[in-house]
């Protein structure tokens, strides 16, 4: 195939599980984020200018990482729903003003993490807590400010695939356990399902809300949008796979179908970590057309047997290790594994160079560069 391919071009092709002329590559998504630290070394290093603006990314905002993106050679460009007016945009080096959002949860940052804290609807839950809640307006016209004309200006003056950034921090199951703590969220499933029922029915109702806004704007324009549940530990699933399958299920496949209504050309991400194989078959059921992003050391996540159990069905987005090779491997290491997982995931397509989760503070300049150099080098096809 020609080199001369366009990166929106390259990407279509890959997430219709066909061979463009390389695997697409990316940094920015859910779970595919720089630390601050490591986006400043990246800046410094590339000797770029910040972009005067922060992105919203899910919970908590980063600088805009294009200038950085421009100079790494992705593929990929985002595109973020605005935060309400009384949402602090910290930076995460240096004094952080911890407060409390629109949710009810307050935004900390606890051992070098960002932390969400709260439980807002913690405690004894009924069906009128849930419904006098104070929940967010999804249609807050600051949610849109300046998006139509960025994504306009992406969309006809640049070549890149456009993604629209999930503009919630997760989506049921997130929701629900940051809602009412870890534990109650999990009993709830056990002990009290048609009131969980109900909580996320409710959810679902905000949630696809703040998509309608975001898509009414951006849809037309995007090939990929994203959400977010993780739904395993690194041992399995978090909840019995029933319960996904009777309650959020069907929760998940009323959003897509939306989603697809009003992003007709786009894809749909699902980020969900840990060891989620069992979730799988119904995953793909609802709807999902990506997942991300892939920890090929968990049980059941062997990229292989994804690939061959699943590949017809999904695109698969990341699996470049960062507990032992991005963080501390060489760089051959690290060009190793990039090699091996363009070999597993990317024959027929179907396969976006991603590492396992965002790059933390571990992870050498030189293994960051290495990793997107060996990405566009080896990812070549045919293989």
């Amino acid at each position: 195939m020609s080199d001369a391919m366009s990166p929106r071009e390259r990407v279509r092709l890959a997430l219709n599980h066909k061979e463009p002329d390389r695997v697409p590559v990316t940094l920015g998504g859910s779970a595919n984020h720089l630390t601050e630290q490591r986006y400043e070394l990246l800046r410094d290093h590339f000797d770029v200018e910040d972009v005067p603006r922060r992105t919203c990314v899910g919970f908590y905002t980063t600088p805009d990482y294009n200038p950085v993106l421009d100079k790494l050679g992705t593929d990929f460009r985002f595109v973020h729903i605005r935060p309400p007016d009384s949402y602090i945009q910290n930076s995460l080096i240096g004094d952080f003003q911890q407060f409390t959002d629109e949710w009810g949860l307050t935004h900390r940052i606890m051992g070098g993490y960002y932390d969400l804290a709260g439980s807002p609807l913690g405690g004894e839950l009924t069906k009128e807590k849930i419904e006098n809640f104070n929940w967010p307006d999804p249609y807050d016209p600051t949610r849109i400010e300046g998006l139509k004309e960025e994504v306009e200006d992406l969309y006809h003056n640049t070549e890149y695939s456009l993604v629209a950034h999930r503009p919630v921090y997760g989506n049921l199951w997130e929701f629900t356990r940051w809602l009412v703590g870890m534990e109650k969220a999990l009993m709830m499933t056990a002990l009290e399902p048609q009131l969980f029922d109900y909580l996320i029915g409710k959810l679902s109702e905000v949630l696809d809300g703040f998509y309608d806004a975001f898509l009414s704007v951006v849809g037309p324009y995007v090939d990929v949008v994203e959400l977010a549940e993780d739904l395993g530990t690194n041992r399995g699933p978090m909840f019995n796979p029933n319960v996904y399958r009777k309650y959020i299920k069907p929760r998940h496949k009323k959003t897509i179908e939306m989603i697809k209504r009003m992003a007709p050309n786009a894809k749909v991400m699902l980020h969900c970590d840990g060891a989620v194989r069992k979730f799988i078959p119904d995953l793909i059921d609802a709807g999902f057309d990506i997942l991300n992003p892939i920890e090929g050391h968990l049980p059941g996540m062997d990229p292989v047997g994804l690939k061959k159990d699943f590949g017809k069905d999904l695109v698969f987005q990341g699996g470049v290790d960062i507990k032992k090779v991005l963080n501390n491997g060489t760089v051959e290491d690290v060009r190793q594994e990039v090699r091996l997982r363009i070999e597993q995931m990317a024959e027929g397509g179907g396969y976006v160079l991603a590492p396992a989760h965002n790059f933390g503070n571990d992870i050498p300049l030189e293994n960051m560069l290495t990793f997107f150099d060996a990405g566009i080098e080896l990812g070549t096809y045919p293989l």
